[in-house]
């Protein structure tokens, strides 16, 4: 849902550029490493490459052998790796504090749902709470020595959030590494210090004529229903309240910075699907977070 909307850079050759374009989560992905020397770039942006990749293993819904599909095959998890431990406190950490509009154990229903769409047999009443009681993060039990559900048929999802934990953690690569002037765009964007010109970054926002947002080490996450719907047509999409079942407006687009993609994302999940009298709430109790609500044209 957004975009690069300009980097300054164009006129400007003295500045090495070297980016790279990938898949991560099914989504297509970039970063741009700038002003570094070429075969320097390529080795940092490759760790990355790497570290990503190891990272989508554990958290992945589709590949069996996850950390997370183990979780939620089993129900328990014994000595599950530290980034797993992490996310997923982190993860709990926002789903209380926004009472639920964020909640990782969403991803029963989720599953549900989109059957239930695509099949097209309508929404029967009895099943949609069926499933939806499977949804709860308090009973999700987190530590160094497990993880695990207290209720069978739980499972999570980190869709909401994994992805700006990892735009974090290949920030963290390049940043240690000496690099100071990258855009990455995992899904969530982060600026890594300014442009080499001095300008922010400007990432433009899609489908909203005009509208940007400037950068400059801070977090972008942009979400709306749009982004994914459910069967062929409007109606039912990827954004769900976890408290109800109901999905997101399908025009609205909610855009949160914030200084960890992590966070952002998070953020922009749960503030897609509540008023936005409640996402301003919501926002406020967080420092240095910043929220904007848009529309899209019919």
């Amino acid at each position: 849902m957004a975009s690069l909307a300009g980097s300054g850079c164009g006129a400007r050759r003295e500045f090495e550029v070297t980016r790279w374009r990938g898949v991560l989560f099914s989504a297509e992905v970039d970063l741009a490493v700038h002003d570094l020397p070429v075969s320097e770039a390529e080795e940092l942006i490759a760790r990355c490459v790497s570290e990503m990749q190891r990272l989508e293993a554990l958290f992945s819904l589709y590949l069996p052998d996850s950390s997370l599909c183990r979780l939620n095959r089993e129900g328990r998890l014994m000595n599950p790796p530290a980034e797993l431990v992490d996310l997923v406190g982190k993860s709990l950490d926002v789903a209380e504090r926004s009472a639920g509009a964020f909640d990782p154990t969403v991803q029963p229903y989720w599953k549900w749902l989109r059957e239930a769409v695509e099949i097209g047999g309508g929404i029967d009443s009895a099943e949609q709470a069926r499933h939806l009681a499977r949804v709860d993060y308090r009973r999700v039990r987190c530590s160094e020595e497990e993880v695990r559900f207290e209720q069978s048929g739980m499972a999570m999802t980190f869709n909401g959030i994994a992805q700006g934990w990892i735009t974090d953690r290949a920030c963290e690569v390049l940043r240690e590494a000496g690099a100071r002037h990258c855009l990455v765009n995992l899904g969530e964007f982060y600026a890594l210090g300014g442009q080499p010109s001095g300008k922010d970054w400007v990432v433009g926002l899609r489908g909203l004529a005009g509208k940007e947002v400037s950068l400059r080490n801070r977090a972008l996450a942009v979400s709306s229903g749009s982004g994914f719907y459910f069967g062929t047509g409007a109606g039912k999409n990827h954004l769900i309240d976890p408290r109800s079942g109901s999905c997101a407006e399908d025009r609205r687009v909610v855009a949160v910075t914030a200084g960890e993609a992590c966070l952002a994302d998070a953020l922009s999940t749960a503030c897609a699907v509540v008023s936005d009298e409640d996402a301003r709430e919501l926002i406020a109790k967080w420092e240095d977070v910043e929220l904007a609500i848009h529309r899209a044209p019919a």
